[in-house]
């Protein structure tokens, strides 16, 4: 066969993700979301944004005709529409909310319209709809009704049964019926009477409520004449994401970047110019350091790192792409802050991107720890007055000449000592933990085989030799030969046993347990006690913290008495350059490493591949995909920390709209699946994750009872994370349970409600609100919108001595504690089976109730419904499992023996003690030592000093391996102790 012939049927998979097609994707949609969700103010209406329409007969939503003529006021948003490349849409009835606060107009449905023009009137444009009818969801998030299935299923009710679906597009079938019942759902009053025969031509009055009137609004985003778009908007990130702007992201140019990491190498690459920092850290040490092995770094931390976390923090100084999986309560600001910290130590330039103002400013508040490291906050307008005020605090605090002791910032040992000091104490308590753990399986072996004859202790005495001496001799007689023969006389005459081959096979077994057995031990002895090694560990890590701040306060006095030309410089810019832009900003970053800003802000940074060292993405659950990119283009390492309970930030884009767009691009939708990088099926960290090579988790939870902590770790989080929350005593039961029966039905307009459950809530909400200390936070959350509604309208007529909040999932959300959580499950008996899939797989909702309690969690709804399924609730409501263990029952029996009364997993002052053992008037408690690594050693060991302090009875921990291996003895030893 000629060349010609040869055809490549199978190709090598393409890893590469093309940018320009991506970047093309995601800009559609993202202007099209924002078409659906723009925003009207009232003092826009009549004016350039949005037109109130003539009054009379409603046209396009009844299906009474296809075309509208327009108003002069409507053909002004026209031509405007037109300039600024925006949509056009038509809606009706207009609503009016937050009269006085945050005031609205929004229409309750809409639909997509455009210019046509009447051969019979040429010069009266006209509108036709090219769209089906939609709820208007602006106004639905305005209300906090997000959830992606409330959205579909009004959707599908609002378009049921159209009466002319091809020729009338917007028609709505029984249109005032549905308007009116979707108000009702909605809770907004009616102004006027909804009847589409008699419309409006302006509202009323402004006042809250839904007003008989159409309109015709320009949405989506627009040009940016004026210059740069305001950071924050939807303008600036389709402006990051343009590669035919000039300061877009050019997809040639993203080596080097952690852009690269997340969409695989560019086809071509233009080899950028090597970053200021990255030159300069060269030039401090004079030598080209690109190939050098990268070294462990080392922490300079404000609070103590835990194992993960400084795994976490090795990761992300060393890593180009380094997701890590933050479930609630984990302490991912600390992370921040110490990875922050790390780095302006180093010498390194660091941007830190919250979804949240809450993640931005918990940022800066913890930089103003000490030692104090100043945090550049960006974003908007507002914050430049801010920086204003930053830089002229640091340059008149070093008016003056340098103080003589700057030049030797510290004495002592360098904090690399100390922090080598702290991993070798974990390192050893990890040792001794594993050593611990083999021992304790290896006890239950060895007492299996003595209970069957087999005693190691008689068999290998001194006088006969040790197991290392006889398993060479039992396995040569076992495997026949010449001098076989020997060695079972041998066997026979010294151990007395038979030389058949299972009496040889077993002996070879006992000696090599007998040998892992003795080796385990002398590793055990060779360790320092338990409590040497905790005092250790406390004291290396004290010492390094103070040795850290040192050399960091020093490393931030240093750049800043260099840096006060770029000061002074960027200060006289923001005096009296009031335009967009970013002039003096590139010198700043070298002076003032670590900036702070939300996400949906990066744009008020340079746009410039690689302008910091790292990125640190919070929050990256809920941010989309098209958020992260300018972030990631901006650094050359990016670490993504995000809760992988959420499902992502929801999207409003019907599949039809999203195909499109993927379809103009040229993408492949099971291709951007693959690589988590669809808009609104995903979120920044699910593609952070499908991008790196592992993801590592922050595994040690603080907040939460925990009861209620370890149910979310199990059911949310792959049992992945361990609980520290230290029990309140005083706040009695973590978890209760009101049972009422009532029927789960569907709510008209939308969702399903269990109204004898909102009642019973209610109630119950009362009896909490009366008996709780003064200073608590309640929380009243629902899983669906309309029992949502429907338990504030029960609650708000009420007067309370406590804060009660009531919503969905998204009210912990918001930064403070909540102390008692009340939750409405909504199912019960004979439930749908869509609402039952859909709540039970909310795994959001079970991961902010179980995570998120400070005190304790009160359920009401169907006990016997959800005792019989599976779940979190379902294992809250399961009788917990109290098998002591072989070793534990071991210890038991010969305390009792030893005269002593000893009671099993007994509760004090909120803790479990694993034994209380009462010998007369006194009392000893006892904490099994069954942990396998030192992380939770550590905790086993700060258990029982909270129990110590708190009951004054002495506490022993007891290492499960002895309660087998050496009960006489470690009874005589406890006895001592008591």
């Amino acid at each position: 066969m000629g060349a010609e012939g040869v055809s490549l049927r199978w190709r090598p998979p393409d890893d590469r993700t093309d940018p320009r097609a991506l970047l093309a994707y995601l800009r559609a949609c993202l202007r099209r979301e924002a078409v659906h969700t723009h925003t009207i103010r009232p003092d826009r209406l009549g004016g350039d944004t949005c037109a109130c329409l003539p009054g009379g007969f409603e046209t396009l939503f009844t299906g009474a005709g296809d075309r509208i003529p327009l108003s002069p006021d409507a053909a002004r948003v026209v031509r405007l529409a037109a300039r600024h490349g925006q949509a056009l849409r038509y809606g009706y009835p207009l609503v009016l909310l937050g009269e006085d606060d945050d005031p609205v107009a929004l229409p309750l449905l809409t639909v997509d319209v455009q210019v046509v023009d009447d051969p019979d009137t040429p010069e009266i444009p006209r509108i036709r709809a090219i769209g089906p009818p939609d709820v208007n969801a602006a106004l639905l998030r305005h209300l906090d009704t997000t959830d992606p299935d409330d959205l579909f299923e009004l959707r599908t009710r609002l378009r049921a049964g159209a009466p002319d679906p091809i020729g009338r597009p917007a028609a709505v079938a029984d249109l005032a019926v549905k308007v009116r019942t979707l108000l009702t759902r909605l809770e907004i009053e009616r102004v006027d009477d909804i009847d589409p025969m008699s419309t409006r031509s302006t509202p009323r009055a402004f006042v809250d409520g839904a007003h008989n009137v159409a309109v015709l609004f320009r949405a989506g985003p627009g040009g940016h004449p004026d210059g740069e778009p305001e950071p924050g908007t939807v303008e600036a990130i389709l402006a990051d994401l343009d590669p035919t702007e000039h300061d877009g992201i050019d997809p040639t140019a993203l080596g080097g970047t952690a852009l690269e990491a997340l969409l695989g190498p560019p086809e071509r690459t233009v080899e950028p110019e090597e970053p200021r920092g990255r030159r300069a850290r060269r030039s401090r040490v004079g030598e080209d350091t690109a190939d050098a092995p990268v070294e462990a770094p080392v922490p300079l931390c404000a609070t103590p790192l835990d194992q993960s976390q400084y795994e976490a923090l090795c990761a992300a100084l060393t890593e180009r792409l380094t997701t890590v999986a933050t479930p609630s309560g984990t302490g991912v600001h600390d992370l921040v802050d110490a990875v922050v910290r790390t780095a302006v130590g180093e010498g390194l330039r660091v941007l830190v991107c919250g979804r949240t103002e809450h993640d931005v400013r918990e940022v800066v508040r913890r930089s103003e720890a000490g030692p104090a490291h100043p945090v550049v906050r960006v974003g908007g307008r507002e914050h430049r007055v801010d920086e204003i005020g930053l830089i002229g605090r640091l340059l008149a605090e070093r008016s003056g000449p340098p103080p003589v002791e700057e030049a030797t910032p510290s004495s002592g040992a360098e904090p690399s000592h100390h922090w080598s000091r702290v991993l070798t104490a974990w390192a050893d308590m990890d040792a001794m933990a594993a050593g611990g753990h083999e021992l304790a399986h290896l006890a239950e072996e060895r007492e299996r085989g003595i209970k069957a004859g087999w005693d190691p202790d008689r068999l290998f005495s001194p006088e006969r030799g040790g197991p290392e001496y006889w398993l060479p001799r039992a396995e040569r007689a076992f495997a026949g030969g010449l001098g076989a023969f020997q060695h079972r006389g041998a066997i026979r005459r010294e151990l007395g046993l038979e030389t058949d081959p299972e009496t040889l096979a077993r002996l070879c077994a006992v000696a090599r347990l007998e040998s892992r057995w003795r080796a385990a031990l002398d590793r055990r002895v060779r360790h320092d006690p338990l409590d040497a090694l905790v005092a250790r560990l406390d004291e290396a890590v004290e010492g390094h913290r103070r040795i850290g701040a040192e050399r960091l306060g020093a490393a931030v006095e240093s750049r800043l008495r260099r840096g006060r030309p770029a000061l002074e410089n960027r200060l006289e810019t923001l005096n009296w350059h009031h335009g967009g832009g970013w002039p003096g900003m590139t010198g700043l970053i070298e002076v003032l490493p670590t900036w702070a800003c939300r996400t949906d802000q990066v744009r008020a940074l340079p746009p410039q591949a690689g302008l910091f060292d790292l990125v640190i993405v919070i929050g990256a659950e809920r941010t989309r995909v098209a958020e992260l990119l300018p972030a990631l283009h901006r650094a050359e390492r990016a670490l993504v920390l995000g809760d992988p309970a959420y499902p992502g930030p929801a999207s409003v884009l019907e599949t039809d709209e999203e195909r499109r767009a993927l379809a103009f691009a040229g993408l492949a939708a099971d291709r951007l699946d693959e690589r988590g990088l669809r808009h609104g099926s995903g979120s920044a960290l699910h593609a952070a994750r499908r991008a790196a090579e592992r993801t590592l988790w922050l595994n040690e939870h603080l907040g939460a009872p925990p009861l209620l902590a370890e149910t979310a770790s199990r059911h949310c989080y792959e049992g992945r994370v361990s609980v520290r929350t230290a029990p309140d005593p005083g706040g009695g039961p973590a978890f209760e349970w009101r049972d009422v029966v009532g029927v789960c039905e569907a709510a008209p307009g939308m969702s399903y409600i269990n109204r004898e459950e909102a009642y019973r809530v209610a109630v119950v909400v009362d009896e909490i609100d009366e008996h709780l200390p003064r200073g608590r936070v309640i929380a009243v959350v629902a899983p669906t919108r309309p029992q949502v509604a429907l338990l504030r309208r029960l609650l708000g007529s009420r007067t309370f001595r406590h804060r009660v909040l009531v919503g969905g999932p998204e009210l912990f959300d918001a930064p403070g504690r909540v102390d008692i959580t009340v939750l409405s499950p909504l199912l019960t008996r004979g439930a749908p089976a869509i609402v039952e899939r859909r709540i039970r797989r909310m795994g959001h909702l079970w991961s902010s109730v179980l995570t998120r309690t400070g005190q304790r969690l009160v359920v009401v709804g169907d006990r016997a419904h959800w005792e019989a399924g599976d779940g979190p609730l379902s294992a809250l409501l399961a009788a917990p499992e109290n098998d002591p263990g072989r070793a534990c029952r071991a210890l038991v029996d010969r305390l009792r023996a030893a005269g002593t009364r000893v009671v099993l997993q007994e509760a004090v002052e909120g803790w479990t003690a694993d034994m209380v053992v009462r010998f007369g008037a006194r009392r000893l408690l006892i904490l099994l030592d069954r942990e396998p690594d030192g992380r939770r050693l550590r905790r086993l060991m700060a258990r029982g000093d909270a129990l110590n302090r708190l009951t004054g009875d002495p506490v022993v921990v007891v290492p499960a391996w002895r309660c087998l291996a050496d009960p006489e003895r470690l009874v005589r030893e406890i006895l001592a102790a008591h």
